[in-house]
């Protein structure tokens, strides 16, 4: 096992500034050597944005080096025997390498696609879809539950009817009776507030008393559910409407970028895979009686 480590900020400052591969170690285990430049092309398929915290964390990078060696060390072996030399294995070996480049080429491909105006592109796209930015109308809303789980609904509607009188005396003790009293297991998370509730989020008798408050700071007389009695408070009431297009364009921004980037990825494939798939004549069958002999009962069936 090696010593784990905590990477130099020289060395971070190298890596930031450079990523040339070189032939320099980094790392050797027994008679087999990381490089930098091997160090950096594994770090290369970490994604961008999360490099520059995992060349941060020495134990992770000790991990990655620990696993490359291994690896090295184990198809060290593999060549001493001639394994590599296998023609099924060095086929495998040649389809790895072509898929690896085939992916790394496609990364290189989007990485240099044309530039394009995002943002323009965001705004008609917000422009051209206004039902995609309708929002529905909404409540905030914080209630206190008395449940009828432990209790008759006779003494929960006694104890609900007492604290909403008080509550009409003092309305401003609303949050502090319901962190004495609410049996709602989420007050603690939530002290009792429900910020975005839309229709059809709540219990039926909950949401028409819900929607049915106007003011902010309005208190509904008590509410049977299935849960117990509530009292709700309306702390805010949001309209439906459209969406600003500030409000989302940083979002549709990020969007439409993908897109753009995912439909040039797409075509670029198709331009370069050119021709149809043709098999030669016998092909099928060779291939069918390698894997399952002269009896071809059980094989697949391949299209016309």
């Amino acid at each position: 096992m090696m010593k784990p480590y905590r990477i130099p900020l020289l060395f971070l400052a190298i890596f930031a500034t450079s990523l040339h591969a070189n032939d320099e170690p980094f790392a050797i285990q027994g008679e087999q050597v990381l490089t930098q430049g091997e160090l950096d092309a594994a770090f290369a398929e970490i994604p961008e944005q999360h490099r520059y915290a995992f060349i941060r964390d020495g134990e992770r990078v000790d991990q990655l080096v620990q696993k490359l060696l291994r690896a090295r060390q184990i198809a060290a072996a593999a060549r001493a025997e001639g394994f590599d030399e296998d023609p099924l294995v060095a086929d495998r070996l040649e389809l790895k390498q072509e898929e690896e480049l085939a992916t790394i080429w496609l990364e290189h491909i989007v990485a240099n696609a044309p530039d394009a105006d995002y943002e323009a592109m965001a705004e008609e796209y917000y422009l051209a879809n206004p039902d995609e930015f309708l929002t529905e109308e909404q409540v905030d809303v914080s209630h206190l539950l008395i449940s009828t789980d432990s209790r008759s609904e006779e003494k929960a509607l006694a104890q609900v009817t007492d604290l909403r009188a008080r509550l009409v005396d003092d309305p401003a003790s609303f949050d502090a009776l319901i962190m004495e009293f609410s049996e709602d297991p989420a007050k603690a998370s939530n002290q009792g507030r429900y910020p975005q509730m839309k229709r059809g989020e709540m219990v039926e008798p909950f949401e028409v008393a819900a929607f049915a408050l106007e003011q902010p700071g309005q208190i509904s007389a008590p509410v049977k559910t299935s849960y117990g009695y509530h009292i709700i408070r309306l702390n805010r009431k949001v309209p439906s409407g459209t969406l600003p297009y500030e409000t989302v364009k940083q979002q549709l921004i990020e969007g439409v970028e993908r897109k753009y980037l995912a439909d040039y990825r797409s075509r670029y494939i198709v331009d370069v895979t050119t021709g149809q798939i043709e098999l030669p004549e016998g092909a099928v069958e060779a291939m069918l009686k390698r894997h399952f002999g002269e009896n071809l009962e059980n094989a697949p069936r391949f299209r016309d």
